[in-house]
């Protein structure tokens, strides 16, 4: 059976315009149930380490999605669902889990810099992600100035890891897919105890259409140089490829200041008052450090 062009274009724009699964990207009257299915991919970054390499083992990723939108205050600020009823169920209030098709095992986060990242799984939902669980096996481990060391989870802290999403985090779906980020920050999730290392993960959620990006160049590599960006409110850091480049994702929109913090007898240098706003990528002038 043929359809008229114009009527399918119409069909699909509604469809679209309906199926919107995150909030932040949506009219305000949220009171009606998505009418169709996203794919939804979900991307694994990182912040700089000391570190030579991290491999944290992941068994398994999972999205709480909430096919209702008139709960949307469900998780928004923690309140109605606490996260210990969570494990080994499958479903808690308000919502469903759905797992992602990944790959299990080790993935070398430490690779995941400047701006790299790498697809962690894809799930087809319908409704309005609320959660995100990673479960961690028990193989994790770091290498630092050539020797391996075991990296367990630091007492108290179970296997799950739990990331809650809000309006600021969600990424609008075109033409039926949705992309969103975890940001495992090493530099912030490793502990050093009596020589030994543990793991208390810092994941942080972001998406490119809600936050903003900064990339630039510093030299000399000598300098061995380190890129800090920071307000009241956020930092995050960026050490450069071996030609001065680097990119950091996932700012909150606002005013910052950039250090360029050199090594070696080589003099920091700051720039001062960087405005960016969302969904931007900010240009930043090359920077020369002199000794």
């Amino acid at each position: 059976m043929k359809f008229n062009k114009n009527l399918v274009l119409t069909f699909s724009i509604i469809a679209f315009l309906s199926g919107l699964i995150f909030t932040a990207c949506k009219k305000e009257d949220s009171s009606v149930m998505p009418a169709s299915s996203q794919r939804l991919s979900l991307y694994l970054t990182d912040d700089p380490s000391m570190y030579d390499s991290v491999f944290i083992d992941i068994k398994a990723v999972e999205v709480k999605v909430d096919t209702f939108e008139n709960h949307k205050r469900d998780d928004h600020y923690g309140e109605n669902d606490n996260d210990r009823d969570d494990d080994n169920r499958n479903r808690d209030e308000y919502g469903n889990w759905d797992t992602l098709l990944i790959n299990p095992g080790l993935y070398n986060v430490s690779r995941l810099k400047n701006g790299v990242d790498t697809l962690m799984g894809t799930v087809t939902i319908k409704g309005t992600i609320r959660k995100i669980r990673i479960t961690l096996g028990t193989n994790s481990s770091l290498r630092i100035a050539g020797v391996s060391y075991p990296l367990n989870l630091l007492p108290g802290i179970n296997q799950y890891l739990y990331v809650k999403i809000n309006e600021r985090h969600h990424q609008e779906a075109v033409f039926g897919q949705s992309s969103l980020w975890i940001d495992f920050d090493i530099s912030r999730s490793i502990v050093s105890r009596n020589g030994q290392y543990y793991l208390r993960p810092v994941l942080r959620p972001f998406c490119d259409k809600n936050f903003a990006r900064l990339k630039g160049n510093v030299i000399p590599i000598d300098a061995a140089p380190l890129v800090t960006v920071y307000n009241n409110a956020d930092t995050a850091n960026a050490i450069p490829h071996a030609n001065g480049d680097f990119k950091i994702r996932g700012l909150k929109e606002g005013v910052y200041n950039v250090l360029y913090k050199g090594s070696n007898g080589y003099r920091d240098t700051t720039l001062f008052n960087i405005q960016i706003q969302k969904n931007e990528e900010k240009n930043l002038p090359k920077i020369v450090l002199t000794k």
